[in-house]
């Protein structure tokens, strides 16, 4: 039999999208899905459309809690996950139809614990990929997908995850931005077997007011906090590369939000968080062996420069 595969999707106020990403779904070429849609307590019509898939296909299961982000709903929707393996899909976002049978496909093939593709960014909800009958995959490492080509490690989205490692690792709740990122570097972090194909299996539809397009407010800076508890979890990890990247990205991200943030009114609060956040971690940050000695000058002026008035 083939194994089912979980598909988590978070949902808040998606009434306009919704339908279209449960429509695609439910026409993939793989069949054994377990549809997970949680509703983050809407407001609008997207339960009413949730349960009228539901009522038509029994593969489409919704699970309803009160508002608390999209973390708190991808941990929920871990929690209901029945399947072999599961798969991360944003609400508004779709998938090419071959998509869960490829991924599947070079699982089962290769033993993977994880199987990323590539993606495409989008303002159409109505992508039309080519059929795919050749599927090249190779294994791949924290550093490919971390820092090269377009940083596949930074989202949880176009990967397939085995289920029993996909639960050893929480996605961080009461944080709006990195969220996904974080936790993506916790698996990696549990030495699984990672393959990725160049494939863009995955459609990200930017909409009208997203996350990424949406002006500066509390919100996007709880990035700083996501990396700041990243840093905390990986502080006694035996792997130096992973440890190493975390601290240079926390600092990345206090140096960039002091800068983005001085001048607005959320000015007081970045310089609070950032300084709380950057001297927690100055010394194991100067201390790492696998920063060079240029990064560490360099995020160590920026930070300390950031403060004078």
């Amino acid at each position: 039999m083939q194994p089912t595969v979980s598909v988590i999707i978070p949902v808040y106020n998606i009434e306009n999208y919704i339908a279209n990403c449960l429509e695609n779904l439910l026409s993939q070429s793989y069949r054994q899905l377990q549809i997970i849609c949680v509703d983050d307590g809407c407001t609008d019509g997207s339960a009413e459309v949730i349960h009228s898939f539901a009522e038509k296909d029994g593969r489409v299961v919704y699970v309803h809690r009160q508002n608390a982000g999209v973390s708190a709903a991808r941990n929920k929707g871990l929690e209901a996950a029945t399947g072999e393996y599961v798969f991360f899909l944003d609400g508004d976002d779709y998938l090419h139809t071959q998509a869960i049978e490829i991924l599947v496909e070079c699982a089962l093939k290769t033993g993977a614990e994880m199987v990323c593709s590539d993606y495409t960014v989008t303002e159409s909800l109505s992508e039309k990929g080519e059929e795919y009958t050749e599927r090249n995959f190779t294994q791949t490492d924290f550093n490919t997908l971390f820092t090269k080509g377009k940083t596949l490690g930074k989202c949880c989205f176009a990967k397939l995850i085995k289920a029993d490692v996909a639960k050893k690792v929480r996605f961080f709740e009461g944080v709006a931005m990195g969220e996904d990122g974080c936790y993506i570097v916790l698996l990696l972090n549990e030495n699984i077997n990672v393959y990725a194909t160049d494939l863009p299996l995955y459609y990200y539809y930017r909409r009208p007011g997203s996350a990424t397009k949406s002006a500066l407010n509390e919100k996007k800076l709880t990035i700083v906090n996501a990396y700041d508890r990243l840093c905390d979890m990986l502080a006694d990890s035996e792997n130096q590369q992973i440890k190493a990247f975390a601290l240079r990205a926390v600092f990345y991200q206090l140096n960039n939000k002091r800068r983005l943030y001085k001048g607005t009114e959320y000015e007081t609060l970045a310089e609070k968080t950032c300084k709380q956040i950057g001297n927690k971690h100055l010394k194991a940050f100067m201390k790492e062996k696998n920063i060079s000695l240029k990064v560490k000058l360099m995020h160590l002026i920026r930070f300390k420069l950031s403060f004078i008035k």
